[in-house]
């Protein structure tokens, strides 16, 4: 397999997985419904949604830097690999716990809620682009990919 339609390939199934898994998690931590009866509230968190969508998009469109696996250098070094599949999601996923818990007014209950913020926009990405490094390094050691 090219090296180049594998990083390609895994690169949009990153996007499509984490924005889905996001999507689906997001609904149901913001309390999304289809009812009829619309107040503000629903209304804001619409608005909330589509943000927070556009965030996971420009996240994805972030995990772009797997494509520095086309280097040897890069590809033979599990740790340099390992930050390019997983740098980005990290430190998004703590700047956004950390940006709670350094807010002056700190209370316990805006870092449970950050938390769950984060972890229904990041984590879903983290977890499919550990998965997908799994797979790179599997197949590396498998000589399939060189």
């Amino acid at each position: 397999m090219k090296m180049s339609g594998y990083f390609t390939l895994t690169w949009l199934i990153i996007m499509i997985v984490s924005f889905l898994v996001s999507r689906l998690l997001l609904i149901d931590y913001l309390g999304l419904s289809d009812d009829d009866n619309v107040s503000w509230l629903d209304i804001f968190s619409g608005i909330t949604f589509v943000f927070t969508l556009r965030f996971v998009f420009f996240l994805s469109l972030s995990s772009i830097t797997i494509f520095l696996n086309l280097f040897k250098k890069i590809r033979s070094n599990w740790f340099l690999s390992l930050l390019t599949y997983l740098l980005i999601p990290v430190g998004t996923f703590l700047s956004i716990v950390f940006g709670d818990i350094f807010e002056e007014s700190f209370k316990y209950e805006n870092l449970k809620s950050g938390f769950k913020f984060a972890a229904c926009v990041v984590l879903p990405h983290l977890a499919i682009s550990l998965l997908c490094f799994l797979h790179f390094r599997r197949l590396m050691q498998k000589g399939k990919l060189n």
